[in-house]
């Protein structure tokens, strides 16, 4: 699934969400205002392209990648409840995973490890670690059901590590290798929505989807334009939390 299409699939969704809570708006429902905080876990699903913008000997093979993991984490926020059932808020989370992709580079002429004549290849991987979003959020509140949106800021850890290899003809058993990280916090913007539902005076329990833009990020080499690295990161989640209100 690719990111735009996530991100129309989900806002559809809330639309449709939002839609059927106006539709109950005169049923008495729960209430929502205070804070809270609780526990999250979910699939991350992450989409990159790679670009190589100061190597003009290497190519890519393939410039995009795309990886699926588990993530979890906490989150924080507080809500306040109008008198006519709409409720908004401030939510922040952040949540940690282990999400690796890889896309691999080499010379043209030469190939990906050609064993007749001497072949470079630059393996690309590119690792996110935590991730967090600072959102607002605004809903409706139809019986015990909260349908929200929300958007915000959203921030990452990650790192890309290039790994070389050379191959030899001459000594094909001790390739030349070398290994060179960067780590990078990007931030971009986050879109959602999801449904709330209380299971008691204290605990609810939700199931939403974001979308996380964090745009062009561009790793510096070593000084050295060929190993600058230009990454476009989107993410797209699919979570579930349960959450103890004060």
């Amino acid at each position: 699934m690719k990111p735009k299409t996530s991100m129309i699939l989900g806002l559809g969704a809330a639309a449709l969400m939002l839609g059927a809570s106006r539709a109950h708006a005169a049923q008495p429902g729960a209430e929502w205002s205070g804070v809270y905080a609780g526990a999250l876990t979910g699939a991350q699903w992450t989409s990159s392209h790679f670009s190589l913008p100061g190597d003009t000997a290497d190519a890519l093979l393939s410039n995009h990648a795309s990886k699926t993991s588990w993530s979890g984490g906490g989150l924080i926020g507080f809500n306040y409840q109008t008198s006519n059932n709409m409720v908004v808020g401030l939510e922040g989370d952040i949540a940690g995973g282990d999400n690796k992709q890889q896309v691999t580079a080499c010379t043209v002429p030469d190939g990906c490890w050609t064993p007749a004549h001497d072949s470079f290849t630059t393996f690309n991987r590119l690792k996110e670690g935590w991730n967090g979003h600072l959102r607002a959020r605004m809903g409706w509140v139809s019986g015990q059901n909260l349908f929200y949106v929300a958007g915000g800021y959203s921030a990452a850890r990650t790192r890309l590590d290039l790994v070389g290899n050379c191959y030899n003809p001459g000594n094909p058993s001790v390739p030349l290798l070398f290994n060179f990280s960067r780590s990078k916090t990007v931030s971009g913007f986050n879109l959602g929505a999801g449904v709330e539902r209380r299971i008691g005076p204290h605990l609810s329990v939700r199931a939403e989807y974001i979308y996380d833009g964090f745009g062009h990020q561009l790793y510096r080499g070593d000084g050295s334009e060929w190993n600058d690295r230009r990454i476009n990161l989107h993410n797209s989640d699919l979570r579930v939390a349960i959450s103890y209100r004060f």
